[in-house]
């Protein structure tokens, strides 16, 4: 047990992990509300859509070389 307790000392990683993040203080006053409309969902849905469409399309025409070598002695 001695060399148990000795091992398990140095198992910091377990001891500490972050906490979760909170949102509220009133969890219970958010779980209490309303739901999210289904169409504001899907409104979120389709403009993420777009977003993810238009980063994808982005392309870098590179036409000098981004590199500059200095004459430094």
């Amino acid at each position: 047990s001695t060399r148990l307790a000795m091992l398990s000392n140095n198992l910091t990683h377990w001891k500490k992990l972050p906490l979760l993040p909170s949102l509220t203080n009133q969890p219970h006053q958010v779980l209490a509300s309303d739901p999210v409309p289904f169409a504001d969902l899907q409104q979120v849905s389709r403009i993420a859509a777009y977003a993810f469409s238009a980063l994808s399309q982005i392309r870098v025409d590179a036409k000098e070389e981004l590199v500059v070598q200095f004459g430094i002695p």
